[in-house]
């Protein structure tokens, strides 16, 4: 079809805008008069206040993540809610933006609004496949980088009575957790600090990682992480199959429990985490099931102790009673034993007195030997004595000078020979009435 008018003077005419968008919007609605299935990801999904549902179709670069195309859908509003309720019922997932769908579309092409694709059926099959694909890619990805099994690798507190919960604040899912928690029949204390999220729509993943962010900057004080929700729709799972959620947890250095209530098939979270279970409640009877079995092994040890006990109070009484028959029979052996003892001792004192009085006697004959000994030996030694101080005082200087002696000194010093004496030397010569002075001759 031509797309130009000839001008009135036999050259082409030019069109007007209104003029183009028509005879396009005629072409491309005459092309497509059959509705047609397409596949395509939802992007910037919104319902409007008048109910009808408008969103962006687009298609990307499969490494890149380049946008390849992107036109402007809708689903009107009489149609709307049926398509979304069969939608989510079948694949348990909103009908929301990231998701990638195969839908029926019109094309419709208006010269005022442009291009648009009317829904008219979403085949919700194709999105299951695709959903599960999605998390075999996520799961595969976690396997190669070596990270799946990090959390479950953790060993499991004996004690898990120190719990960081990740929730909504106000959620019902929490409320059931804590009153689980409360109301064991055990009487089991715990200490629950919550950390909030989101736990669902668009924020849920960046809003949990955020809390895990702040638990691991206080992980000291706790045993587990718990990330539970409960009373929301089964729609809002798919934020679970995050890859960085995933990731966040599976890394993370004390185990984590994820009970975010569904009963469908496992989320990758639930893949990665220490313990998946279904609901918040089954995460609180996990918890008190692993301290009641610690109390129940102290309670078998304490039963125990107290069996062992009362068995050696029992040995011991046994051997408290032979020990006062030994004694019994020991107090009468002792007291026959004392009677001779008594009597060797009378005898022993009649002994000892008789020798002690021959010993007395004894020493007294040794003691008048003895001084005698030491009045003899005592005369003797006056008499030496008496010849030693006579000899001393004959040798005294006075009495050999008395005795016609004479001390020759030179300088002070006494002359002890001839050949020692300088000739000319003056002389000091002491006798016992005075000194004398005299020179020595010198030779000629």
């Amino acid at each position: 079809m031509a797309l130009r008018a000839k001008k009135q003077s036999g050259e082409d005419a030019p069109l007007s805008l209104h003029e183009l968008t028509q005879r396009i919007a005629a072409v491309v609605n005459s092309s497509f008069e059959e509705p047609v299935w397409i596949v395509a990801e939802l992007s910037d999904v919104r319902v409007a206040a008048n109910g009808h549902c408008y969103m962006t179709l687009i298609e990307k670069e499969p490494r890149r993540g380049t946008t390849l195309a992107s036109v402007r859908g809708m689903i009107w509003a009489n149609r709307w809610w049926l398509l979304r309720d069969s939608f989510e019922q079948q694949t348990g997932q909103s009908f929301a933006s990231g998701l990638k769908v195969m839908i029926q579309v019109q094309v419709s092409m208006h010269e005022l609004y442009g291009l648009s694709l009317n829904i008219l059926d979403i085949d919700p099959t194709y999105t299951l496949g695709e959903l599960a694909r999605r998390r075999l890619e996520i799961l595969k990805q976690l396997k190669e980088e070596g990270v799946i099994d990090m959390n479950r690798e953790l060993p499991f507190p004996i004690l898990p009575r120190r719990i960081a919960i990740i929730s909504a604040e106000g959620a019902a899912g929490y409320g059931d957790f804590l009153k689980q928690l409360s109301q064991n029949t055990f009487g089991l204390i715990f200490y629950c600090h919550l950390f909030p999220a989101t736990m669902q729509g668009q924020q849920t993943e960046s809003s949990v990682i955020a809390a895990l962010e702040r638990i691991f900057e206080v992980q000291d004080y706790f045993d587990v992480v718990v990330i539970i929700r409960g009373g929301g729709a089964t729609v809002d799972l798919a934020s679970f199959d995050s890859y960085q959620l995933a990731f966040n947890v599976a890394n993370f250095p004390i185990p984590v429990i994820t009970g975010i209530g569904h009963d469908r098939d496992e989320t990758v979270l639930d893949h990665v985490a220490h313990t998946s279970v279904k609901t918040p409640t089954a995460a609180a009877a996990l918890l008190i099931d692993k301290m009641s079995e610690q109390l129940q092994n102290v309670l078998d040890l304490q039963e125990e102790i107290m069996d062992h006990l009362e068995q050696r109070m029992n040995d011991e009484r046994q051997r408290l009673q032979r020990f006062g028959n030994v004694i019994r029979n020991t107090h009468v052996t002792l007291t026959q034993q004392i009677g001779r003892l008594e009597m060797m001792g009378q005898k022993i004192q009649g002994f000892a007195h008789q020798r002690i009085l021959r010993e007395n006697n004894r020493l007294e004959m040794m003691s008048q030997t003895i001084r005698l000994h030491i009045g003899q030996h005592m005369q003797r030694d006056k008499d030496k004595l008496s010849f030693f101080e006579k000899t001393i005082q004959m040798a005294q200087p006075d009495n050999i000078l008395k005795r016609g002696f004479s001390i020759t000194r030179l300088d002070g010093h006494a002359v002890k020979s001839a050949s020692s004496v300088p000739q000319g030397s003056m002389l000091k010569i002491q006798t016992a009435d005075g000194e004398l002075t005299a020179q020595t001759l010198e030779n000629n």
